[in-house]
């Protein structure tokens, strides 16, 4: 079993997810059209994370994959696997406002994560990003931090929506703090204080910990859940797998205005 309090924050080790690694071996084996089929959801703890966890998954497969090797047509596969991440939500009993903060927030990452490793080449991610597509901004860098904030007012009531974003800062999301090197410090205080939020509401519940093995290059990662006293004892190991979801579900859904319905959010 896992535990949040067993991994500190002060540690300079960024959580990212084995899902990579099984997504990229899947990947390779299944030579189909789509380059970045993911056959099977996850299960995990939380069904939002489980949710976007094929995009999640594709973010890592992709990365650092030059313009030649780029599936075709990435964009709008993004565009329709988004939405259906949305029906699933929707079919889950999540709130409205909560749905339209948690895809301004997943667009708003996959679109620094596609403009940062060149994705734009073949894919015209500049001239339409996701956040553009879904919420007419152009970036979203700025805004994500002040939705936390608003979350962070409520945390046991938005938790599922603050674990992936804890997730997504994990897996490299910076937002305002990409560019401003100097302001990392900054950062830091914002993903300790998430932290201790997210440690107070779990408590010693499990938690899958994503770790990044510094030793390995390339992008590749493991997904490590930290062991209760008993099992080091006992000397065992235990390891979550994460699987994928290719999500076939289309949902016929209209741009929303995402201040709207942050003030929808914030206003019940």
């Amino acid at each position: 079993m896992s535990d949040l309090s067993a991994l500190t924050p002060d540690r300079n080790d960024r959580l990212v997810a084995e899902k990579a690694n099984t997504a990229a071996r899947e990947a390779d084996e299944d030579a189909s059209p789509r380059q970045y089929r993911l056959t099977l959801r996850g299960n995990s703890l939380n069904p939002m994370i489980d949710a976007a966890t094929p995009l999640l998954g594709m973010v890592m497969r992709l990365d650092g994959m030059n313009s030649q090797t780029m599936p075709e047509h990435l964009f709008s596969q993004v565009v329709t696997d988004v939405q259906a991440v949305e029906q699933l939500l929707q079919e889950q009993g999540y709130e409205p406002g909560v749905i339209v903060s948690f895809r301004y927030i997943l667009c708003t990452f996959i679109d620094e994560a596609a403009l940062g490793n060149g994705w734009s080449n073949k894919n015209e991610w500049i001239k339409q990003s996701l956040l553009v597509h879904f919420h007419n901004e152009a970036w979203g860098g700025e805004k994500v931090f002040i939705l936390l904030e608003r979350l962070m007012r409520e945390p046991k009531r938005y938790q599922d929506l603050l674990e992936f974003l804890y997730l997504c800062f994990s897996l490299g999301f910076r937002g305002r703090y990409k560019v401003a090197a100097q302001e990392q410090g900054e950062f830091e205080q914002i993903y300790r204080r998430l932290y201790h939020v997210l440690h107070k509401l779990r408590g010693d519940a499990p938690f899958p910990l994503l770790h990044q093995d510094k030793k390995m290059q390339g992008g590749r990662y493991q997904l490590m859940k930290r062991l209760t006293i008993k099992h080091l004892l006992l000397g065992g190991v235990v390891v979550l797998a994460l699987f994928y979801l290719f999500y076939l579900l289309r949902l016929d859904s209209q741009t929303q205005d995402i201040l709207h319905q942050l003030n929808r959010l914030l206003a019940r």
